[in-house]
């Protein structure tokens, strides 16, 4: 057998965890296994699964304890998987989905069989096996509403973790009659704005999304515009028009001298001929038809 450090390196790169296989490739054999249950190095977690002594029992090593558990297969799915890529940080479900396996709930975690699970849609984080984030926002629609939903496909496409057109195409090649979630990343996806990668802010992405709802003409989004000689870039804009459309988040215009900035880049925009409108947070959540209109 090897030293009890070896054993220790192998746990800490599963949380604590060990399978019996793992202590086999290790060279622990039936006896010095059982040995070192009755000295209290290790612990039976469950049926062909141990913990090393004194490892606590965090939210990541409840799901390692799943993913071991399924025979080594198991893979962080659905609500777990949102917060794993940040998409839901204040998550505390224990979910994992194996695929062809029967999917039992254990000590409060969710067990998902899947037969569409692919090795393509696995990825890496924080040495966990995890579900790429777009299967993760598919799936998210088995659980979430609408609305919390399209925040989370949001927030994803604004940090880049994926595409609009990402999200679609998964869709398709995953889609079915009857699939968990389908329906509802339909009717998310169905009122997203084709340009919404290049949004900057949630802010932004409401406010394409509100004027999409209400049937108005898409604007073109970072608009570079000159006047009196100075560049700018503006949120969106009608050209033909001259209409420029500013959202004002309250954390983008609190930054030492952003007012004064703001005010002297409207006054240039005007007097060179635009008109200038500025919508606040509270117009686009709470006043959405008078923004419209």
């Amino acid at each position: 057998m090897r030293e009890i450090s070896d054993l220790a390196q192998k746990a800490a790169s599963q949380y604590g965890l060990l399978r019996s296989t793992d202590l086999t490739e290790l060279g622990v054999t039936r006896q010095q296994k059982a040995t070192l249950v009755n000295r209290g190095v290790l612990c039976r977690e469950r049926r062909g699964l141990f913990v090393l002594a004194g490892t606590a029992k965090t939210w990541e090593f409840q799901l390692m304890r799943e993913c071991l558990g399924a025979a080594g297969r198991g893979v962080v799915s659905h609500r777990s998987a949102m917060r794993l890529w940040d998409l839901r940080p204040w998550e505390t479900s224990v979910e994992v989905t194996v695929r062809g396996f029967a999917a039992p709930t254990v000590d409060g975690a969710v067990v998902h069989r899947s037969y569409d699970l692919l090795e393509g849609d696995v990825r890496h984080v924080a040495g966990l096996r995890v579900t790429s984030p777009v299967r993760a926002l598919v799936d998210a629609g088995a659980y979430f509403r609408d609305w919390e939903v399209e925040r989370a496909f949001d927030a994803a496409i604004r940090t880049g973790l994926v595409s609009s057109d990402e999200i679609w195409s998964y869709r398709v090649k995953v889609g079915r009659n009857g699939r968990s979630g389908v329906t509802a990343v339909d009717r998310v996806l169905g009122e997203t704005p084709t340009d919404i990668d290049v949004a900057e802010s949630p802010m932004e992405i409401e406010l394409m999304r509100l004027l999409d709802r209400y049937g108005l003409p898409t604007p073109v989004p970072q608009y570079p515009v000159q006047a009196s000689g100075e560049s700018f870039r503006v949120d969106f804009a009608y050209p033909d028009e001259r209409l420029l459309l500013e959202c004002d988040g309250y954390r983008e215009h609190i930054a030492p001298g952003q007012f004064e900035r703001d005010r002297r880049r409207q006054n240039l925009l005007v007097l060179d001929g635009w008109t200038v409108l500025r919508f606040a947070k509270t117009d686009v959540r709470q006043r959405p038809a008078w923004l419209a209109s």
